[in-house]
């Protein structure tokens, strides 16, 4: 598998990455080649069995479903944060199938099924998660 290409351009991190690269992984590694700590990114592409949840608040838990086949990624929107010094993913997705229905989620993972195309914005000084005790997730922290 070819790895993610990346390029800067504009103040932006631009990432390609190919069919058959792990979405987030992809993103994750682009990020830490060119020394991106933390900010948003918004994307398209296609996308090869989309796994998308939502958070059910009551469960404080997330419920996923697989998508199975190819998917077009109509919107991919997301932040890279740092949680215990460590870079963290929160992404959501809109995908669409051969009858254009839209289903959208938090995006839990999936493979490039064409190509994905990704721009980061950084965010300077990095930001950080922290656990939130009431929903039992690790929510940025302002300071």
């Amino acid at each position: 598998m070819t790895a993610a290409r990346w390029a800067r351009r504009g103040g932006r991190l631009v990432v390609v990455l190919p069919r058959g690269a792990d979405v987030l992984e992809g993103i994750l590694s682009a990020a830490a080649e060119a020394g991106l700590a933390s900010g948003s990114f918004v994307g398209l592409g296609a996308i090869e069995d989309p796994r998308l949840a939502w958070f059910d608040r009551d469960a404080r838990e997330y419920r996923d479903r697989v998508l199975p086949g190819v998917w077009e990624i109509a919107q991919l929107t997301g932040n890279l944060t740092r949680l215990d010094g460590r870079p963290r993913i929160h992404a959501h997705a809109t995908v669409s199938g051969p009858d254009l229905t839209a289903r959208a989620g938090h995006l839990m993972g999936g493979t490039v099924g064409v190509t994905c195309e990704v721009s980061l914005s950084e965010w300077d000084p990095p930001v950080e998660r922290r656990p939130d005790p009431a929903f039992d997730l690790p929510l940025i922290d302002l300071g």
